[in-house]
């Protein structure tokens, strides 16, 4: 139904459509809808050679340029360039028609006939037409002839300063690698106009080009209007950075996800912060999982032994509901570390190790309860196989080993004396 009603549109068009005197609804001859409905279903299924014997048929019928036009660019769909130069040309020794000439003018690059296309344009066309203009810059562009076709485009944005010349000037501009003058005229139109998606998309990809990113954030912040992805690489620049307070205002400002705000304070060490904000984000939600985060980050903020009762408390009750290896290892964890209760926190880390037995952290506590209750042996047993850069891992193994050997010299030491006084009796 769409296409009928887009074909009925054309119709309408192209039947009011006169070289002199265009009057709309004014057919040159009865059947002259039913050949343009048959065209423009032609040219909808992709059969040109059928949709321009009609517009032929329909341009002689009635001498609509219109119709000559269609006809053109039916033989351009099928690569026919030199066809289209030579109908052009006999068309247009009759009479001038802009449309025409500019089909023609495609079909000679596309023949790669530059010289030729460069001639017709300057002995032919309009010089303060913005065709004129952007077609010289691009024969000059492939021609190699930077600096020339910057000329012409700058003459182009001048007469016709929209935005699809000046994106065609930057672009010349960045291959001439005249990058500040390129970033001058993006920004001369942004003060202007504001950020036009194309525009700052522009101005963002040259930034990155030059390794600018405290302006290529900025930029992003603005493109933020368009799709939120943008706000968020700014924010992941500003926290890579390490300038959080640009950070923190960024989110404040567009009231991105307060989310962000607890990453951001993690990211900065301010755990008192950014539990803060997790349990605000559990009392709104009663999604558990920041509860969890509340854990952890109180933790972080002060691992004395009233704070780890508190975390335990918390953790036993999130582990009703989140029953997962880390809930498990973290529990089992500060029972242990904290001497709350290594025997309890022991049987939490066997159940995260029951789920990822290969876990080396979660393999590291278990070792780390055994040496908490004074069976190096068997913590060195179970973490002497670890191979790893993980500071406090190596920690404890150290001091596991320490323990190991300290009750090896002991025995040693024993065993001597109880011999001495074997001998003696």
């Amino acid at each position: 139904m769409k296409k009928r009603y887009l074909l009925l549109a054309c119709v309408f068009f192209i039947i009011g459509c006169s070289v002199k005197h265009p009057q709309i609804g004014v057919k040159s001859f009865p059947q002259e809808d039913e050949y343009i409905i048959k065209a423009l279903v032609n040219d909808d299924y992709g059969d040109y050679k059928q949709a321009a014997k009609i517009y032929l048929f329909l341009y002689k019928k009635t001498n609509k340029s219109i119709y000559f036009k269609k006809y053109l660019d039916d033989l351009f769909a099928l690569q026919k360039y030199n066809e289209v130069i030579k109908e052009a040309d006999n068309f247009l020794k009759k009479e001038w028609n802009d449309e025409i000439f500019k089909i023609k003018i495609f079909a000679l690059l596309e023949e790669n006939k530059l010289k030729e296309a460069k001639q017709e344009l300057l002995s032919k066309f309009n010089k303060k037409n913005e065709f004129f203009y952007t077609m010289m810059s691009y024969i000059l562009i492939k021609e190699g002839k930077f600096l020339q076709a910057l000329e012409y485009a700058k003459s182009n944005y001048a007469l016709n300063p929209n935005k699809k010349n000046l994106l065609n000037l930057v672009d010349i501009l960045i291959k001439n690698k005249n990058y500040n003058e390129a970033i001058a005229y993006l920004n001369t139109y942004l003060k202007e106009y504001g950020c036009d998606y194309d525009v700052c998309l522009k101005l963002a990809q040259i930034y990155k080009e030059l390794y600018d990113y405290d302006r290529l954030a900025r930029i992003y912040e603005k493109m933020g209007q368009f799709n939120k992805k943008f706000y968020l690489l700014a924010l992941d620049y500003y926290m890579n950075e390490g300038k959080y307070k640009k950070a923190i205002k960024l989110v404040k400002k567009y009231h991105l996800d307060e989310e962000y705000l607890m990453y951001i304070y993690d990211d900065m060490g301010n755990y008192n912060k950014a539990a803060l904000v997790a349990m605000n984000l559990y009392i709104k939600t009663g999604n558990i999982k920041y509860l969890l985060k509340y854990t952890i980050y109180i933790y972080k903020a002060d691992k004395s032994k009233k704070t780890a009762k508190e975390v335990v408390k918390k953790l036993k009750f999130i582990s009703k509901t989140l029953k997962t290896p880390f809930v498990y290892n973290f529990l089992g964890y500060v029972l242990i570390n904290q001497n709350i209760n290594p025997k309890e926190g022991i049987k939490y880390v066997q159940k995260a190790l029951e789920l990822q037995p290969n876990n080396i952290e979660y393999i590291d506590s278990l070792a780390w309860g055994y040496y908490k209750l004074k069976k190096c042996k068997i913590a060195w047993d179970i973490i002497k196989f670890i191979k790893t850069n993980d500071e406090i891992i190596l920690y404890h193994k150290k001091l596991i080993k320490r323990c190991l050997d300290d009750i090896r010299k002991h025995n040693k030491s024993n065993k001597k004396r109880f011999g001495k006084k074997k001998k003696q009796r």
